[in-house]
């Protein structure tokens, strides 16, 4: 083994979700640094024993894969997360892994509907400069106006170019956890419960801005980009553009490469072939909706700048009048 430390990988994932997650672990295991140990955590609520069993027929010798039940850590808070379309609970589960992971100093989490095409642990090993985490600026914001407008008007954020994807993250767990950031997150989420289209990953943006490391978009290259870039070194399936659902989608092949070898691989299938027209009009009508979405929210009273602006105002006034009367 390598004299460097174990990589330690999380991902969040319920039933529905296991065949992608077999594939995104098939290539994290075809393109690991063999010399070195991988410990990979799947924090999940309710995966079948029969599921789990063939996704541990996916790991080597080398690479640990575990199963943890992380729903208890959100029960008290559980019935103010926001939800739309196609998510459940878990993604929220990335925000709680300092906290139920003490014993951990570092991790990378990844989504489930990802390709790893090369050696995850060259991304573990990213510096941080002391920021809380290190990301990619997100794609589909960057690729329509609402959206841009949504970072910079909704969420707050001085520029859209800025707003990071949640998708994929390297996480410095120590200083997340003197930062509070879950402590924050649950905060900010019982005092204001803001509107939000994408739920953890606007609160990560506000509760984080100015202590994110933005990488290259080859660690989280999404198939919305056409733009040129490098070579991608993580592919991320995001949205709507589920390689099993369209064929025709970019890096749609990569999946599929993987997706032959998977245990799950007759589930991959079956659910392409049930989505059918019907599940098409159901993207495009979510689409539909999420823009619709946005640009309400930017005008919105409950909105992450509105809300928080209004709350530095009347903070700063009541200071200030307690400075003067301290004075008088």
């Amino acid at each position: 083994m390598s004299s460097k430390e174990p990589v330690n990988v999380f991902y969040a994932c319920d039933s529905n979700y296991a065949p992608c997650l077999s594939v995104s672990l098939l290539s994290l295991v075809e393109n690991r640094d063999e010399n070195r140990e991988y410990r990979v955590t799947v924090l999940e609520s309710g995966m079948s024993e029969e599921i789990r069993e063939r996704l541990l027929s996916i790991v080597p010798e080398g690479v640990s894969l575990r199963f943890f039940d992380i729903s208890g850590s959100l029960r008290r808070i559980a019935g103010r997360l926001a939800l739309r379309d196609y998510y459940s609970l878990s993604i929220y589960y990335r925000i709680f892994i300092p906290d139920v992971f003490r014993e951990l100093d570092r991790a990378v989490y990844v989504d489930a509907d990802t390709v790893i095409a090369d050696d995850i642990g060259k991304l573990y090993d990213t510096r941080l400069h002391g920021c809380l985490m290190a990301a990619v600026p997100d794609a589909v914001i960057a690729s329509e106006d609402v959206f841009r407008r949504y970072a910079e008007e909704g969420v707050g954020l001085p520029d859209y170019r800025l707003y990071f994807n949640s998708g994929v993250l390297v996480m410095d767990l120590d200083a997340m956890r003197r930062e509070d950031v879950s402590g924050t997150f649950i905060s900010l989420l019982t005092r204001f419960g803001f509107d939000t289209i994408c739920p953890d990953q606007d609160y990560l943006n506000v509760i984080c801005e100015g202590r994110v490391r933005l990488l290259s978009t080859c660690w989280n290259r999404m198939t919305v980009d056409s733009r040129r870039g490098p070579r991608p070194k993580l592919i991320h399936y995001n949205m709507y553009f589920k390689p099993w659902n369209y064929p025709q989608v970019r890096y749609a092949d990569v999946f599929r490469e993987y997706a032959a070898k998977s245990p799950l691989a007759a589930e991959i299938e079956a659910a392409g072939k049930a989505f059918g027209k019907a599940g098409m009009r159901r993207d495009e009508e979510a689409g539909i909706r999420l823009r619709e979405s946005a640009e309400r929210i930017i005008r919105s009273d409950r909105n992450f700048r509105r809300v928080l602006k209004a709350e530095e105002e009347y903070m700063g006034g009541l200071y200030g009048e307690e400075t003067e009367t301290a004075r008088a």
